[in-house]
């Protein structure tokens, strides 16, 4: 900087230091007014904020004009302050200096030092004196003079700061040095965010917590796993938000100081460079708190602590200095949770993983200093980015790898990758590991090897089987950022697990059968048919799908003594691969859990004990007794024996005290269930779904933690069971059961209550009327029940389709919270109150095939919740005009209403409805007047405003209404997607339809002869900017009479030019504008057309493409269409065609997509596909 203090410097050496630097502050101020009072004390400011400021040396004045040197400072400033005081008018230079800031037009803030702004803007007082001198001397140059009142007036009319009005001068000092900084860091370089991708956006949101300027103390938590960018979101922080303190400082690497024995010098740094105070010597942290405490207090400081690993890091950083000055701020950065809620850090920002476009531009600059790779490099990015899951490092790293690499390195690097982790990842990862403790360890690599992605609850049960801490041990993962939970499922990033696999594979590099964990089948496969597993092993998991059949011998487990986890599953359906032809000694009575799916023999080994086990999980197996006799089992908590169709006992079961959950689902030989079971007063779930010998089930009166109990589908149980009262859920779906006992009213608690398809229940159990808790109730299929039931007001859904029921009584208006009526298939219903309009909770209301139902009620009240209207099949001949109440209507079903002949003319103002079905209305033969003129008889605007209209209609369904045309105004549905329009045998033209429609389906509308107006509509989704289309489909299968005559002199049907001028328009415009990207159509025909360049017949087509087809393709897949001709002359349903292409690349992966259309025509067709 460039100080009074440099007189010994020459002015024209001067010019040439300035010449080579540039400044924040330039000062212009008349020296023997405020050189060593005012402007002394605001230069000392500046330089302690760090703030370049140019003050000029008297030896910069010489002569009559203003020096070089003068002129240069004020050129390559930012901001430049003018200090207005009593004779700086009279100054020469002062004006001169004035004159080119004024003209540099750059950031000024004028301060009137003991000077009325209004004497500085008029030239009026002490300004005025000095102008009359400035006009005699300079009488022969008065447009010099005349351009210094122009720019006195100019900068006094600038808002800035009055030293009469902000008092005393150190306050007026702070505030002016505070808006040069703030003008400083609107200004900055963004320079320093070059390259951090998707940073700008994180800051905002870490500066919006914090709310620099507010006058509190605020302490902010960033916090994640290794490499997520917590460091450099916080530098950027820093640099973006550090002139606004007094002091600011920057602990970089905190942990590593500790590791290092250098926190104690970092804490000697820190205190030294926030009190500006060099010499500052304080031998440990008690001896002069009270000193650094008051002085720290008055002080607005920033500081940022980066990556604490301990609480007691910062108790030593901040011993004695807790309590900060009003405005300051505090960041801490650290893979640990539990440092910042210890250190009552309450602002926690959870760094994200950088999303798919942000990974992707990032791996692009760092990989190959492009913004999207072409061919191979496409591929190897995909592959990276995958094992990467948004993690910065990790994508720095690989990607600076790889630069400048040719292809086979870079492929060897990425085939690496996913095997062995980066030796880099790994240091930083493998940091946050060590800092656990042994049991800690222990979790997180069975979580790494096992149990990623399952369900905290199951995890933390196993887990509590075989550590003492297990829930804090999860609990302290998640703080120090190693997993989260989502959806209660544990998630782990791939990078950590990777870490994880490598602890483990290092215990024993070349010798898996001495490790603690095995999963990788091949491993497993080796150490069980080679009998060697070692007493080291502590879990096993085997994917039996993914091995060749093994035998194992009796005596495979004996070794493994201290094996607790064994799971042996199948990812798809297969046949056991593991044989126990000579049967099984015994398995490990360490073990916590036992999953072996499709277990060959009839019982588990006698020699084993399995009174550590917590869950048992025999799937599929072929057991018919588990054990004989009675077995200790009092930490079981889980049986699961589901689809074992052997099964035909279930032993005593008196021991299994803590039991919770039982699944037996169809275990079809299981006739009944041990008395012991009614004693299990832990047991919460029972699932008995689908055995359908069960004839007899134990009292569970006792069993009073019992909530759900499932009985569907045992079609032998004929009588209620007894259940404790805190049952909550009772599925009886299926069943043999004729009534209902009276006890039943003593189910206080019972939520939903299922007995859909009890044939041979022959009453309504009227003890269902005083179960004030129940809320679904379902009696769907039960053909005997004929009074609607008398129940709870409670119930927010009822299901009584497929009952004898006649009637819907006007006491339903008391079921106020109702929600879902079902009464589909109710064949002798006839009529429905009209109080059903009192329902205000209602959603959805089926009437599907109520046959015998001919008037639907009047809606005397607006029902603005109403979304679902099931109307087909009904008896109905119209609907009232009363309909339009139905505000809230998005679905209309009117299907194979064949008597309705006539929908009524307010039906527009249904404004809400998005899905009109009316096929099979054989008797509907023309719309409302104004059901389509609302929208098209007049332009949208003024339909918007007089009638609204169907403009919220997306499907509107026509199948095999009598119509001949569709009206013209249809095109005016703003927000139509489908139309269907199947087997309207009469309809013989298709109108202009609106440019939203995506799907139509016109089979068998065997009079169709002109359909040209699709032309417009593809057009219109080609060209369209505005949002994507993704694909479109037409289906005219079985529409013979489109015009399939050739146009004058061609030799082409029309149909197939108008396709081909599609086919035209997509190769103009699809790099352009890629909206789309698949079109389907079927049509009539039986040629390829010849403008196909292969052709082939049967039912398969193999090309050889030239190599540039894909490389020239850049982001968009290159576009091509396949043409398809089928003929089913001997079949008469619809069919679905499949088209499979695959795309083999000599320097990749295939490409694997599928075509398909479900409406084949009896007769020939043709398909074109893009």
């Amino acid at each position: 900087m460039l100080a009074s203090g440099s007189s010994s410097s020459s002015s024209a050496t001067a010019a040439d230091i300035i010449q080579a630097r540039t400044y924040d502050v330039f000062l212009s101020f008349r020296g023997q007014d405020t050189r060593d009072g005012f402007v002394s004390h605001l230069y000392k400011d500046l330089s302690r904020k760090n703030v370049e400021t140019f003050i000029d040396s008297e030896k910069l004045r010489r002569g009559d004009e203003i020096s070089e040197a003068l002129l240069t400072a004020i050129q390559g400033s930012r901001v430049s302050v003018i200090v207005f005081s009593k004779d700086y008018a009279s100054s020469k230079w002062c004006l001169a200096e004035l004159v080119k800031i004024m003209d540099c037009n750059k950031w000024v803030v004028p301060v009137f030092y003991s000077v009325d702004p209004r004497d500085v803007r008029n030239q009026t007082g002490s300004f005025a004196e000095a102008f009359a001198k400035h006009e005699e001397n300079f009488k022969h140059e008065l447009e010099k003079v005349k351009s210094w009142r122009s720019a006195l007036t100019a900068a006094g009319k600038l808002s800035g700061w009055d030293s009469q009005v902000t008092r005393p001068e150190s306050r007026l000092i702070v505030e002016i040095v505070n808006d040069i900084l703030k003008k400083l860091n609107r200004g900055t370089s963004n320079a320093y965010l070059k390259g951090l991708v998707g940073i700008e956006r994180r800051m905002e949101q870490v500066i919006s917590l914090i709310q620099v300027g507010f006058p509190d103390v605020r302490r902010l938590g960033i916090w994640g796993m290794g490499g997520t960018g917590k460091t450099t979101l916080a530098e950027a922080i820093f640099h973006h938000i550090s002139n606004g303190f007094q002091s600011c400082y920057f602990l970089a690497n905190v942990r590593e100081s500790e590791e290092h024995g250098r926190l104690f010098q970092l804490r000697q740094e820190f205190l030294s460079t926030i009190m500006e105070d060099e010499n500052l010597n304080i031998s440990t942290p008690t001896i002069g708190a009270g000193f650094l405490k008051d002085r720290l207090s008055r002080k607005m400081v920033l500081i940022v602590c980066d990556d604490v690993s301990n609480s007691s890091q910062l108790e030593f950083l901040f011993k004695g200095i807790n309590q900060l000055c009003p405005g300051s701020r505090v960041i801490v950065t650290t893979r640990n949770k539990q440092v910042l809620i210890r250190n009552d850090i309450d602002l926690i920002y959870e760094m994200e993983k950088l999303d798919e476009d942000e990974s992707f531009q990032l791996f692009c600059q760092r990989a190959f200093k492009s913004n999207y790779p072409t061919g191979y490099r496409l591929e190897l990015s995909k592959m990276v980015l995958s094992v990467a899951d948004g993690n910065p490092l990790a994508i720095k790293v690989v990607g600076s790898s790889l630069y400048g690499k040719d292809k086979t390195h870079q492929e060897s690097t990425v085939k690496k990758l996913k095997q062995v982790p980066n030796p880099d990842i790994h240091k930083l990862l493998i940091c946050s590991f060590d800092a656990l403790d042994c049991e800690e360890k222990d979790i997180f690599l069975d979580i790494a090897c096992f149990f990623k992605g399952e369900n905290r609850d199951y995890v933390t049960r196993i887990m509590d089987a075989c550590y003492a801490s297990a829930h804090s041990g999860i609990e302290n993962l998640i703080d120090r950022s190693l997993i989260y939970v989502s959806q209660n499922q544990i998630v782990m990033h791939d990078l950590l697990q990777q870490m994880g696999w490598n602890v483990v594979c290092k215990e024993s590099p070349l010798e898996p059968k001495r490790r603690s964990r095995l999963w990788i089948s091949n491993d497993i496969y080796d150490v069980l048919i080679e009998n060697t597993g070692a007493k080291t092993l502590k879990s096993m998991l085997l994917d039996m799908s993914r091995i060749s059949e093994l035998e194992l011998k009796p005596e495979a487990f004996v070794k493994m003594r201290k094996l607790k986890f064994l799971k042996f599953y199948h990812s798809c359906a297969t046949n056991s691969k593991i044989l126990l032809p000579h049967g099984l000694l015994s398995l490990p009575d360490e073990l916590r859990y036992l999953c072996w799916e499709r277990y060959p023999l009839k019982t588990l080994p006698t020699r084993f004990h399995p009174n550590n086990l917590v869950e048992l999980n025999m799937s599929f197996s072929h057991v018919e007794e588990l054990w004989e006799g009675k077995q200790d089992l009092v930490n079981l908590k889980v049986m699961t024996l589901n689809h074992s169709r052997n099964l035909v006992k279930i032993a005593d079961l008196s021991s299994a005290t803590n039991l919770e959950t039982m699944n037996l689902v169809n275990c079809t030989k299981l006739l009944e269930l041990p008395s012991s079971l009614q004693h299990l007063e832990k047991l919460t779930h029972l699932n008995l779904r689908m055995c359908e010998n069960l004839r007899f089930l134990p009292s569970l009166y006792k069993a009073t933690s019992l909530t759900t109990l499932i009985l569907s589908d045992c079609s032998s149980l004929f009588s209620f069971p007894e259940v404790s009262s805190n049952l909550r859920d009772l599925h009886l779906e299926g069943t043999a059961i004729e009534q209902v006992p009276s006890s039943m009213e003593s189910l206080s608690q019972l939520v939903l209550l299922s007995m859909e398809d009890c044939v041979r229940l022959n009453n309504f159990p009227t003890a269902i009327c005083s179960l004030r808790s129940l809320e679904v109730f379902s009696l769907n299929g039960s053909p005997n029940i004929t009074t609607f039931p008398e129940i709870s007001g409670n119930i927010t859904e009822l299901n009584l389709g497929g009952t004898a029921i006649e009637e819907v009584p006007s006491s339903i208006e008391c079921f106020s919270n109702l929600r879902v009526l079902n009464l589909s298939c109710c064949r002798r219903l006839k009529s429905v109150s009209t109080s059903i309009h009192k329902l205000k909770s209602l959603k959805t209301f089926d009437l599907e095939d109520c046959s015998r139902l001919e008037i639907f009620p009047e809606i005397l009240d607006t029902m603005e919740r109403l979304r679902y209207l099931e109307l087909s099949g009904t008896a109905l001949k119209e609907l009232s005009s009363s309909m339009e109440n139905l505000i809230g209507l998005v679905e209309l079903r009117l299907n194979n209403c064949e008597n309705l002949a006539c929908l009524p003319d307010n039906f527009f103002k249904l404004k809400s409805l998005k899905f009109l079905y009316i096929y099979g209305c054989s008797n509907l033969v023309t719309w409302p007047d104004n059901l389509f003129s609302a929208i098209g008889g007049a332009s949208l605007t003024e339909m918007q405003r007089d009638f609204h209209g169907l403009s919220s209609l997306e499907n509107l369904d026509l199948t095999g209404s009598n119509l001949e045309n569709l009206p013209t105004s249809i095109k005016q549905l703003p927000r139509l997607k489908q139309l269907i329009l199947r087997k309207c045998k009469r309809l013989k033209s298709l109108p202009e339809l609106p440019p939203s429609l995506k799907h139509l389906d016109a089979h068998d509308c065997t009079s169709l002869e002109e359909v040209s107006s699709i032309k417009k509509l593809f057009e219109q989704a080609v060209l369209c900017k505005d949002r994507p289309y993704g694909f479109l489909e037409w289906i005219f299968s079985n529409c013979f009479q489109l015009d399939q005559k050739a146009v004058r002199n061609t030799r082409t049907p029309k149909l197939q030019m108008l396709f081909g001028h599609m086919v035209t328009l997509l190769k103009d415009y699809h790099q352009e504008f890629p909206k789309i990207n698949k079109v389907i159509t079927c049509v009539p025909g039986s040629e390829i057309p010849e403008w196909f360049d292969f052709k082939s017949s049967g039912s398969s087509i193999n090309i050889q493409l030239p190599s540039e087809w894909y490389y020239n393709s850049s982001k968009n897949f290159p576009t091509f269409v396949v043409s398809t001709v089928v003929s089913f002359q001997d079949y008469s349903g619809d069919r679905e065609i499949l088209i499979r292409c695959k795309c083999w690349k000599r320097d990749g992966p295939k490409v694997y997509f599928l075509l398909h259309t479900q409406y084949i025509t009896i007769r020939r067709l043709q398909i074109f596909s893009q």
